[in-house]
């Protein structure tokens, strides 16, 4: 494996962890959030909608760990890295 493909893999994972951070951080504050998706986990989930969350980091993780091109693998991280 490249090293290109593993610092996508890790920005992947640590733009997860920071999304969760902030979407935390939102939570606190006594907002929602502004995706459907996300705001159906946090209902029916409570306090652990990160399950969902995470998972859905991790999906994204293995499905670039298996592509064999780092072109499109940097196209998810370029999307993920958007808000």
């Amino acid at each position: 494996m490249s090293w290109i493909k593993v610092l996508l893999l890790l920005s992947v994972l640590l733009l997860g962890c920071a999304d969760l951070a902030t979407t935390n951080k939102i939570l606190e504050m006594g907002f929602g959030a502004a995706n459907p998706f996300m705001r159906f986990a946090q209902t029916w989930f409570g306090a652990w909608w990160l399950i969902p969350k995470l998972g859905l980091t991790f999906l994204i993780m293995a499905l670039l760990w298996r592509s064999k091109n780092v072109f499109n693998a940097a196209l998810v991280v370029a999307f993920c890295a958007t808000p």
